[in-house]
């Protein structure tokens, strides 16, 4: 205790000035090695080159918190590390931060300025409400409504949800150009990372579904670290896909990347540029079908005029010889009759020796009861006739 301090019946009586550095001495002693303060991220501010927020303990009595400034120099570094851990420093983050504690005079604010962070708590925090979220997603059916939309015949017009100046869009945007059909697209530009990301995306998922006038909503972010793609993390964006009305394709991050917005979607991508490709091999197989239908249908049409001119080339051909071959087949017919006519004639038959036997009347005599002894017959032969009487009839 300074020298100078004046005591009242023993108790010693201080400046605000001396007493703001007496607390501060304290307090350095105290915590000399420093100190580790774990609590969730509340009220953050950055003016630059600054951070200020209070990290909180919510019990059941209330909530403590602490007031915590990071400087320049120091904020620069726990930004780093939280980055390379796919960490963004935010409201609702829950942090071990190493610092000490500072009394500040001027406000009567008491706070930790903070000069490291233990990422590896944070992490694990961000993991287990990850993995809450996906179960609970899963539990409730969440990523099976997409699913279940059927993605239209021929999808060319599409709604794409990207930032205008990402690389993957550019990627993605060369590939639809390049596959030479001719897609229309509706694009809205919005953030892919940082705080205003997530909201953004969820307004323009919803402006697609709105829309009739859309055959698939896309949704592209290229590669970026844990952090830079946790937005796409969100239960916001999770359920704006479950309600849209069109087919959400992703192409989201990298090849070993998978937000929950690809597991809700109905079908997930691990590229913008896997996404475009996707949705162009759907219209080139829809197009290879049709024109395997067309081939198809010409081969049936040519065959069909093959066989149709091959049946009128008979049919002309049977017109012009059936007739001669009716005529000839009917004048065969003409032929034996006439042989046959002749041969019924009595006059051929009585040259083979036959005779035909009259009475007087003129009746042909078939039977001896056709006479009696004194008739007089005529019996014509082949060269003329003979007339006889009946002497008697045996």
């Amino acid at each position: 205790m300074p020298a100078d301090i004046e005591l009242i019946d023993g108790v010693p009586s201080f400046t605000v000035t001396q007493f703001s550095a007496v607390l501060n001495e304290v307090m350095k002693v105290s915590f000399d090695g420093g100190v580790w303060i774990e609590g969730e991220i509340e009220g953050l501010k950055r003016p630059n080159p600054h951070a200020y927020f209070t990290i909180v303990e919510k019990a059941e009595k209330g909530k403590a918190q602490v007031n915590v400034n990071i400087w320049a120099g120091s904020l620069k570094g726990i930004q780093a590390k939280l980055r390379n851990s796919g960490i963004e420093l935010k409201d609702g983050l829950k942090v071990r931060l190493y610092g000490r504690p500072d009394y500040y005079a001027p406000f009567g604010k008491l706070s930790l300025v903070a000069t490291d962070v233990d990422t590896q708590f944070s992490a694990g925090d961000l993991a287990a409400k990850r993995e809450e979220l996906i179960r609970k997603l899963l539990e409730l059916g969440v990523d099976r409504v997409n699913k279940r939309l059927q993605v239209p015949l021929v999808p060319l017009r599409l709604g794409i949800i990207s930032s205008s100046t990402a690389a993957g869009w550019a990627d993605a945007q060369q590939h639809l150009i390049e596959s030479g059909i001719g897609f229309s697209v509706s694009f809205i530009d919005v953030r892919v990372q940082g705080e205003q990301a997530a909201s953004q995306i969820v307004n323009a998922i919803n402006a697609f579904s709105r829309r009739s006038d859309i055959d698939i909503v896309m949704v592209m972010r290229g590669g970026g670290s844990k952090g830079d793609l946790a937005a796409f993390d969100d239960e916001g964006i999770a359920m704006a896909i479950s309600r849209c009305s069109h087919p959400v394709f992703t192409g989201i991050g990298h090849e070993i990347d998978t937000s929950i917005a690809d597991l809700v979607a109905h079908t997930a991508n691990k590229t913008p540029t896997a996404c475009a490709q996707a949705v162009i091999a759907l219209v080139e197989e829809f197009l290879g079908e049709l024109n395997y239908s067309a081939n198809r249908l010409r081969q049936l049409t040519e065959n069909s005029l093959v066989r149709a001119r091959s049946r009128i080339s008979l049919a002309v051909e049977r017109l012009r010889t059936r007739p001669r071959t009716a005529l000839d087949r009917q004048t065969q017919r003409l032929t034996m009759h006439a042989a046959s006519l002749r041969l019924l004639d009595p006059v051929t038959t009585m040259a083979r020796g036959w005779s035909i036997t009259r009475d007087g009347n003129g009746n042909v005599v078939r039977s001896t009861t056709d006479v009696k002894q004194g008739d007089t017959l005529v019996t014509l032969v082949a060269d003329g006739s003979i007339s006889s009487t009946v002497e008697g009839v045996n």
